[in-house]
């Protein structure tokens, strides 16, 4: 909290938040996997069923506990908190159905040494990519909490603008993780070409559709989010960064999805920590314009991700499926 160099009351309240949000994470780490057991199983239905309800519960709680009782920011907390635990004991029964074996295994299976390290060498690649990928949005955070509170608040504002794209988006990512990890496990060669081109495509078709909406809706949008005339005034300020940002995602999650289908896991640590350099320059060069040039360094970010990503995406392809 510290570094984050937020206000005295900003400060206050994230710690409250915190203090209470932190008892989730059990449930939320044990709820990562039941979605992507259920995702890895092809099995979308469920897997968005327990998402919505997950989210319904959090909004009903949320509006309950802070809008009806006035409980301020530890009633968000606790909201959040009720619905994590709620949706990990719906997640344990809707698996217990799918799950034709029941949840036995044998014990030489769970501790089979290869396995273990083939699991935990790709999900350091993934833990050292995701790592790189918080220190960009906490980077970013802390500079919009140092330039005050307003600006902090419209940043808070236009980043669920980015949550809303990055849903329709990280459904195609983890829609090519599926197509693409099957293609990979066949050696179908086509098969993932098609599937990457699949994804790619229809990705920007719906980045075009929400940068639109955004761009007809969103001061309306904003006005909905927050009361405050100077922290709306701040936000449709930057609302065209928001607008831009859907169409260079596209190819940042888009390939996300399909690099962790082929488990290329370390490439993408690899260029994920070259994007996080990349951002950085770009922070550095544009610092002077303020919060514009925050912005302008988030969307570079987006770029070199989805760009850098791509450019190697042909080598990976041609060293996986083409024989020598």
């Amino acid at each position: 909290f510290d570094l984050m160099g937020g206000s005295e009351g900003v400060t206050q309240a994230a710690k409250t938040y915190f203090m209470i949000r932190i008892w989730s994470s059990p449930f939320a780490f044990a709820n990562y996997v039941i979605l992507g057991w259920l995702v890895g199983q092809a099995r979308a239905n469920p897997a968005l069923a327990l998402q919505v309800v997950i989210n319904l519960i959090n909004m009903v709680a949320t509006i309950l506990l802070v809008l009806v009782y006035d409980t301020g920011i530890a009633g968000a907390a606790i909201a959040a908190l009720l619905s994590e635990t709620i949706g990990f004991m719906l997640g344990v029964i809707v698996c217990r159905r799918h799950a034709l074996g029941g949840f036995a295994i044998p014990r030489a299976t769970l501790f089979d040494r290869d396995k273990l390290m083939r699991l935990l060498a790709v999900n350091t690649d993934i833990l050292i990519r995701t790592a790189a990928l918080i220190a960009v949005f906490l980077f970013f955070t802390a500079k919009g909490a140092r330039a005050g509170d307003v600006t902090l608040a419209a940043n808070s504002v236009l980043n669920n603008f980015l949550l809303v794209s990055a849903f329709f988006l990280d459904g195609l990512a983890n829609a090519a993780q599926q197509l693409c990890g099957r293609a990979f496990g066949g050696r179908d060669a086509k098969g993932f070409a098609d599937s990457t081109r699949l994804v790619l495509l229809w990705g920007l078709g719906f980045a075009i559709v929400v940068a639109v909406l955004f761009a007809a809706f969103g001061p309306d949008i904003i006005n909905v989010m927050t009361a405050s005339e100077d922290v709306r005034r701040a936000a449709r300020e930057f609302l065209p960064f928001i607008v831009l940002a859907p169409l260079p995602g596209v190819f940042a999650f888009g390939f996300d999805g399909i690099y962790v289908g082929a488990t290329w896991a370390r490439e993408m640590r690899n260029l994920m920590l070259l994007s996080l350099a990349i951002f950085f320059a770009a922070w550095l060069a544009l610092q002077s314009f303020g919060n514009a040039g925050l912005w302008s360094a988030l969307i570079a970010f987006y770029v070199a991700r989805g760009g850098l990503q791509g450019a190697r995406y042909p080598a990976l392809y041609r060293a996986t499926f083409v024989k020598p």
